[in-house]
Parts: C-alpha cells; structure tokens; sequence
C-alpha cells in the first residue's frame, strides 16, 4: 500500500518546538486514516539554507510538504483540502458546494487574517528591543481576531457547526496564544472549542500542539 510521505519538523530538538503547520497535516492524516510516513526535517539545517536538498522539493523552504506517490504539493490549507477530497468519507469537507465554500473560507481566514496577526504579534514581542507602541497595535489586532473566532463558535462545537479542515487550519495555532502569554478567558468558546480538540486521539499525535495546550491547561480546563 502506497504511503504518504510527510515533511515535518517535529517538536523534539527544534528551537521552536516543530512545526504547528506541519502538525495540521499530522492531524488530517490521523483523522482520514491513510498511511503516512514522516520524514522529519530540521529546520536550520534542512529549511534555512537556500541550497538545501529540501528546496529542490518546497523551494519555500518551509514545512508540510507531502509526497503521493510522486505528486507533492505544499502550504498547509491546500494539503488539508487535498487530504480531504481525497478521502470523502472522512467529512472533513463537505460535498454540498455552499457548505464546502464556507468551510475553505475559514481555511483562506485563517492563511490570511489569523496566523499573520498572531506571528506579527510574536515577532513583536520577541524583536531584540521591543518597541511597546508595536507590540500594543499587533497585540490588539491579534485579539481583534480571537473576537472573530469566538463569535463564530458561539453556540455551536465547531467552526462551522461540524468538525472539518477549518477547525483543524485554526485549532493547531490557537493554543500558540498561551505561549505568549494571553488570557483567552474573555473568549471562552475558544477554550470549549479548544478542549474538545484536546481530547481527540488525531490531536494527540502531533505533540507540538500538544505541548502549547498544556501552557494553556489552566485555562483550558
């Protein structure tokens, strides 16, 4: 049986402790239940150098990339719909046209408005000299999209009311906000949601996210 070959940089050993774009393509993997192997990568030595071997295959330089029997295809959200398409039993994406367009706006949100304001947010805070004026203007951008994603879980489990690749794209970052030291309390449908997370055996096989979920355990519940 043919397996799916995964480029990931795992948590152990690496400075950042691995890769939570990688961990979303563990997660699906998991989820849909095909085979996979994963070729782990450090991130200095096999991602950084521009003559890396690795570029020849993700000339981002940058983590997941999967291989299907010869047919790579990196950045996260795409693997997700890919992974999904690929297997429709596992209604991580829905075939209704409508409801598949509301889930991959989600997927696009996250790509686009979600992990930018959270990394602008971290590079701020981790920059050499902080300055406090950026660090409050990303910081509260950043918040202003845990507003979002709060509202949208009001009164339902899931993003879209069921579980499917756009709580996976959000999930797998969401839980970064403890490691920089925000109270999410203000947004409890975030912890409900992030607690249910938790609890799938898909989640806890990618340890990164994981161990930013434990940062948040208090909070979490």
């Amino acid at each position: 049986m043919n397996m799916i070959k995964l480029y990931h940089i795992e948590a152990e050993g690496d400075p950042f402790g691995g890769s939570r774009n990688g961990c979303k393509a563990v997660i699906a993997l998991e989820e849909i239940g095909v085979g996979y192997e994963i070729n782990a990568l450090d991130r200095m030595a096999d991602c950084r150098p521009t003559d890396a071997p690795y570029r020849q295959i993700n000339p981002n330089g940058v983590t997941p990339t999967i291989d299907d029997n010869g047919f790579i295809l990196w950045e996260s959200g795409a693997i997700l719909q890919y992974l999904a398409d690929a297997n429709p039993s596992s209604g991580l994406l829905p075939t209704d046209l409508k409801e598949r367009a509301k889930v991959l706006q989600w997927v696009a949100w996250e790509g686009a408005s979600f992990a930018p304001a959270l990394l602008n947010f971290f590079f701020a805070m981790t920059a050499p000299e902080p300055d406090e004026a950026t660090v409050a203007s990303t910081k509260e951008a950043f918040l202003s999209t845990l507003g979002i994603l709060n509202k949208q879980l009001a009164g339902q489990d899931y993003i879209c009311g069921y579980y499917s690749i756009a709580d996976i794209a959000i999930g797998a970052i969401t839980s970064l906000s403890f490691l920089l030291g925000l109270d999410l309390s203000p947004y409890p449908n975030i912890l409900s949601w992030l607690a249910r997370l938790r609890e799938k055996p898909s989640w806890q096989a990618a340890p990164a996210v994981m161990s930013d979920m434990e940062a948040g355990k208090e909070q979490i519940g």
